[in-house]
């Protein structure tokens, strides 16, 4: 609606606090590679998200601005250079202070099991993100892990923006995503059947009482995008921009793909080049 977008813009182009931008230029690593005009609209877009959700502490954290503009920073880092509307079906975001424990359920036919498990983030389908403090905190301290639980999450966000969550998030330009398919697909595939050798050599390791291999090292991507193309995309997300230049390195082909998609050469502006420099 015209509304909702005059709303949106009047709300973008309200500036950011000194404390506001202090933490952005502090804490969003990839910051001082951009260009000055996405810096700008970085900035806009973190405005808006900040105006525009709420974010609730979850058993006792008090949400402080720092945890609002890290988690805002990272979510608008992934709407650089694209028409957008900022997460248009998220309303709220919860913030525990650590990993926290939800029900999973699964259903196998007509049998139904449930169990609890720790988890780190979720993003639910036209819902909250949660997301945990500590767990932000980790991948902020070491990105040369590539993990970043409000990169992955806010990915699924991404995804589900065309009413699916399947691994392909809408692209702006229909010739964009036209390779997308069959890259993402050989991509998945491979990290599946890593999955699988790993846990071969580990039960072949553990009949033999010996050492199980390291997992560590092996590849860019985490072996939790196996589980699904979704989280295989989510997975990819996070390599792409926390560990840019190993990911380039590693997996060329699906670097050229997300950069299709996110408009941004994470690996090129750490090098100090404009994309495609």
């Amino acid at each position: 609606m015209a509304w909702q977008r005059l709303r949106r813009q009047y709300l973008r182009s309200r500036p950011l606090s000194k404390k506001q931008e202090a933490i952005l230029r502090s804490r969003l690593a990839l910051y001082p590679a951009l260009p000055p005009e996405r810096q700008q609209e970085l900035q806009q877009n973190t405005s808006l998200f900040l105006r525009d959700k709420e974010f609730v502490g979850c058993n006792g954290l008090e949400v402080t601005e720092e945890m609002r503009v890290v988690i805002a920073a990272h979510a608008c880092l992934l709407l650089l250079a694209r028409d957008n509307n900022c997460y248009p079906d998220l309303r709220t975001i919860l913030i525990y202070p650590d990993a926290y424990v939800a029900q999973e359920t699964h259903h196998h036919g007509h049998v139904q099991s449930s169990h609890l498990s720790a988890r780190a983030g979720e993003a639910h389908f036209r819902g909250p993100v949660v997301l945990s403090w500590d767990d932000i905190q980790q991948g902020l301290t070491h990105p040369e892990q590539g993990h970043n639980v409000a990169i992955h999450e806010f990915a699924h966000k991404l995804d589900e923006e065309d009413g699916y969550v399947d691994g392909r998030p809408p692209f702006e330009r229909s010739e964009d995503g036209k390779d997308w398919a069959p890259v993402m697909r050989e991509a998945f595939e491979a990290l599946r059947q890593r999955l699988h050798a790993l846990h071969t050599r580990a039960e072949s390791a553990e009949r033999e009482e010996s050492q199980p291999p390291s997992t560590q090292s092996i590849s860019v991507l985490d072996t939790y995008g196996a589980q699904s193309p979704a989280e295989f995309f989510a997975v990819a997300t996070e390599a792409y921009f926390v560990i840019p230049t190993a990911m380039e390195a590693a997996h060329p082909r699906l670097y050229r793909e997300m950069q299709k998609f996110y408009r941004t050469d994470p690996a090129a502006l750490l090098r100090g080049n404009r994309p495609g420099g």
